[in-house]
């Protein structure tokens, strides 16, 4: 890989240890830890992963090993403060190397880390994903980022001009938020499943390029894809990419290609070297894989493939081809109507959740209608859920599930909140049965119905739903021996043999 010009940008650490006790009230808006869409997500498989160094902690840059994830750092000033850490096998401190900052809504700092290692490697990237920056109360996630990169920076030979950050949900919009608090430091953000922080929005100049993902049917789809179309509008680089799934990381093929388009960036604005292999190699790569699509009638498919390609290589070789195709596909019946109907996928998802709120908050309190709504709510549930199992991809199956999934998402949001809010368990209860009640599947949010229930003095219902998130699941048992609500049941007789069956 050529050598990055020299850019100046300001230091990322400095600026967020000082923008910290300014934002210390906000938070970090999207899926709560734990949250069932976020359940089921586990480190993507990869094609065969660099080893993994599990559990040690380093010290000096030299004692850190090169070409695989070292999946905890204890950083210099604060060992309670950790990171997973990739190195590629030739890093070496003479050379400053392109810097990848990860966050996960649930501290799973080895998952980012391990899933762009691969590219980390052949492109010569740093990656650091924080084992202590999760969704929640703001500052302590700031104060992960800001020791965690004042570490990377104190220890390894970096370039300020080519620091990228990456998230997911929550994580994606603390990637996004970071630049505003370096004062747009940032060279690119990929950013999975979730845009701006609540209050910020995109405004001219955008100074870093955004990679963003979703998956078909993930109920942050609309969201990025809106942000892409903004992107757009304001003229700042960026490419959307969906891949067949829910709420969660990119595959790992999208998280190489992510990459990849980074540099394809940083050869446009001069943070790197002209490379006309490289430029060549991409270029033909993809614009083969643009002619597979169409050839296999995959219009909507070619069209964005087209489009992707024109605005990412503009500037940098001719684009006629790409040109010239996507304004053919663009012109096609199949290509407007996918169109379409990709807007009123988001509108309808819209509509559902909307009157699914109204109709859970009918069934609360002294509402005169609160049964029918409650009969309502229930009906409504069901017949989404018996679209979103249907068997053909549609524009009717995915917004069943995006809905479904947003909804619960929503209650198990304010669930947290009102925890955080030391509201009355109760209220935690109340909000968690709903949720459930959506997400009928999920292992996660029945276990924490049980530790609310718990909270409540509940101990028949606390062990129904721990018997509940035990047979859809449940294995964390280091969850269980932690949690100080589940105290008063431990002695009981059922709670020990639901226990002794998970171990």
């Amino acid at each position: 890989m050529s050598e990055a010009v020299a850019v100046s940008r300001p230091n990322l650490s400095n600026f967020i240890t000082r923008a910290v006790a300014l934002v210390a009230c906000c938070v970090v808006c999207g899926v709560a830890p734990g949250s069932p869409v976020q359940a089921a997500p586990q480190a993507p498989a990869a094609a065969p992963a660099p080893p993994t160094t599990a559990g040690r902690t380093s010290t000096p840059a030299e004692e850190l090993p090169r070409g695989r994830v070292v999946e905890r750092v204890a950083t210099l000033k604060d060992p309670s403060q950790t990171y997973a850490l990739y190195l590629p096998s030739d890093y070496t401190p003479g050379r400053r190397r392109p810097v990848l900052y990860c966050f996960d809504p649930i501290a799973r700092g080895a998952v980012p880390v391990k899933l762009f290692a691969e590219a980390a490697e052949r492109f010569g990237w740093v990656v650091a994903g924080s084992n202590n920056s999760r969704n929640g109360p703001l500052k302590p996630s700031l104060d992960a980022a800001g020791a965690m990169i004042e570490d990377v920076q104190t220890r390894l030979s970096v370039d300020g001009a080519r620091t990228y950050t990456t998230g997911f949900s929550g994580g994606a919009r603390q990637a996004i938020l970071l630049d505003f608090l370096c004062k747009h430091c940032l060279a690119g953000v990929i950013a999975a499943s979730a845009g701006y922080p609540i209050n910020f929005k995109p405004e001219a100049p955008v100074t870093f390029a955004l990679f963003g993902t979703a998956g078909t049917d993930d109920f942050n789809f609309p969201e990025v894809k809106t942000l892409d179309a903004e992107f757009s509008r304001l003229g700042a680089a960026h490419r959307f990419e969906n891949f067949e799934g829910g709420h969660a990381w990119p595959p790992p093929e999208l998280a190489a290609a992510a990459v990849e388009w980074m540099e394809l960036q940083a050869l446009k604005s001069g943070l790197r070297q002209k490379d006309e292999a490289f430029t060549a190699g991409v270029w033909g790569r993809r614009l083969e894989e643009a002619r597979r699509l169409e050839g296999e009638s995959k219009s909507y498919a070619a069209y964005r493939a087209y489009e992707s390609l024109a605005a990412d290589f503009r500037g940098l070789r001719d684009t006629a081809e790409a040109d010239g195709r996507l304004a053919a596909l663009g012109a096609s019946k199949e290509v407007k109507a996918a169109l379409r109907d990709e807007a009123e996928q988001s509108s309808r998802q819209r509509q559902l959740v909307g009157e699914l709120l109204d109709l859970a908050e009918k069934r609360r309190g002294d509402y005169e209608g609160r049964e029918q709504a409650a009969a309502d709510f229930r009906a409504k549930v069901e017949g989404l859920r018996v679209k979103s199992k249907a068997e053909a991809d549609t524009g009717e199956r995915r917004v069943a599930r995006r809905t479904l999934n947003q909804v619960s998402a929503h209650f198990y949001e304010t669930a947290a909140g009102l925890r955080q809010q030391h509201a009355r368990p109760a209220e935690v209860v109340a909000a968690l049965e709903i949720a459930s009640e959506v997400a009928s599947r999920s292992p996660q949010l029945f276990y924490e119905l049980a530790v609310a229930h718990a909270a409540n003095s509940d101990k028949k219902r606390s062990l129904a739903a721990l018997r509940k998130a035990f047979e859809l699941g449940f294995k964390d048992t280091a969850a269980l021996e932690k949690e100080p609500a589940l105290e008063p049941l431990r002695g009981d007789a059922e709670y020990k043999r639901l226990v002794e069956g998970l171990k």
